[in-house]
């Protein structure tokens, strides 16, 4: 298992592993849009997103990188909270990539699962 952030937040990551006890975790920093990924051992069975989509800056960035991580067999697992609209847009480019199906809504609150088309 491998589980990412961005720089600023890897020791406060590195803390709640350690205090959990989680056997065999990896803590990595991941920068979206980075071309060399080297260092993951992908393309991952499962990759776990949780409330990532809110700057639309980003979303080019997420998508490549979610897209260099999996490949036809990983389940992609997104939770996020739907703001505003601009959130749509984001899934409107994952479904280009990936065959998306909503698995619980509540209180504009998404769970998705997608897999590469």
């Amino acid at each position: 298992m491998t589980v990412t952030d961005r720089p600023v937040a890897l020791p406060v990551l590195r803390k709640n592993v350690e205090h959990n006890d989680v056997p065999n975790v990896q803590v990595h920093e991941l920068t979206w849009g980075q071309k060399n990924l080297d260092q993951f051992k992908h393309p991952y069975d499962v990759v776990i997103g949780a409330d990532i989509i809110y700057i639309e800056e980003t979303f080019e960035d997420l998508l490549l990188t979610v897209d260099q991580l999996s490949d036809n067999k990983t389940i992609l697992i997104l939770s996020c909270q739907i703001r505003y609209e601009r959130d749509l847009k984001f899934l409107e480019l994952l479904r280009k990539l990936f065959d998306v199906q909503l698995l619980h809504e509540n209180r504009n609150v998404r769970i998705l699962i997608a897999r590469k088309l």
